[in-house]
């Protein structure tokens, strides 16, 4: 008669959250700026404490310190300049001289090309002249020289006309199907030697160049009584592996929306890492609800010693707006 232990495996808590990064790539050659607009929060002329508000979206890939941003001649700032919404470029300071408004970023920072801005400021005085003006918009980085530029839309100043603004704010919405799981597993049983468990994200955005799932672990399963370790599989991200016996690791198996699998893991599995986020999945445009499933995987034998085996699984997604 045969005789055989059943093991706990590991208890796994799905952590949610989210984050904003960066990549610094190089600059290249100077382009034109696209989608460009201006807009006031008055048109009346002579009208005090009114907002303007800039979008465009970068040609070329550069370190933006300085955006210019030309204004109607004779518009005033009695005292200074608030920014009252920023998206696409990190936090900064903007003065008035003569008519040209220098918005400066306070940590300049590479920006792709590609990549939507929004910058709205406040605490201006309308030209007390009445016509049709347009906007200058000008990128450079800390050396000066320009890297992108264009002229925008014109914008009519006159006691006749009624401005119209909808701000968009920013959001992100992320939820997982799953807070943790256990897998019971014995390896004299082929049915509880490998086992898998799908974890099903939803993601939404309004981010203009889309987001980043990432992954990580806080350990690989570590055994609770003996410390033993169920160690990762082999593969990663870019490469991923059939699992290999006494294993733990994840695939993406199924999604839908406007997403796509990075690196090749719809071809096997990868081990999660415990130092930094491993990106699976991306969009590269906004999104109404995209749904990834990972499934995990633990694989054992009889050289796995009998143990509780635990860590936490954290999911991340940085959108990029």
């Amino acid at each position: 008669m045969s005789f055989s232990t059943s093991r706990r495996l590991a208890t796994v808590a799905v952590v949610t959250a989210a984050a904003v990064a960066g990549m610094a790539v190089p600059a290249y050659a100077a382009g034109t700026l696209t989608g460009v607009g201006w807009s006031t929060s008055q048109p009346q002329p002579g009208a005090t404490g009114v907002r303007y508000t800039w979008t465009f979206t970068t040609a070329t890939t550069g370190t933006i310190k300085h955006v210019f941003l030309t204004v109607p001649t004779g518009t005033g700032v009695p005292g200074s300049i608030t920014v009252s919404d920023l998206y696409g470029l990190t936090t900064g300071t903007a003065t008035l001289t003569g008519s040209t408004v220098d918005f400066v970023v306070t940590s300049a920072a590479s920006v792709s090309a590609g990549t939507g801005v929004l910058i709205s400021l406040s605490g201006f005085t309308n030209t007390s002249t009445a016509g049709a003006y347009s906007s200058v918009i000008s990128t450079q980085d800390t050396a000066a020289p320009t890297i992108d530029t264009a002229t925008g839309n014109t914008v009519t100043f006159n006691d006749t006309s009624t401005a119209v603004t909808v701000v968009v704010a920013q959001s992100t919405a992320f939820s997982s199907n799953t807070t943790g799981f256990t897998m019971l597993m014995d390896p004299s049983v082929p049915s509880l030697a490998t086992q898998t468990k799908d974890v099903v994200l939803t993601v939404a955005t309004n981010a203009a160049n889309g987001y980043t799932l990432g992954t990580r672990i806080s350990q690989q399963p570590l055994g609770q009584a003996r410390g033993a370790t169920l160690p990762a599989v082999a593969g990663s991200v870019g490469s991923p592996v059939t699992a290999g016996t006494d294993t733990f690791g994840y695939t993406v198996s199924a999604h839908t929306g406007v997403g796509t699998v990075q690196g090749s893991m719809g071809g096997g599995y990868a081990g999660y890492t415990t130092a930094g986020y491993a990106v699976p999945f991306a969009a590269f445009g906004p999104t109404n609800g995209d749904t990834v499933t990972l499934t995990n995987q633990a694989k054992i034998d009889y050289l796995l010693k009998a143990d509780t085996y635990g860590a936490s699984i954290t999911y991340s997604v940085t959108p990029s707006y």
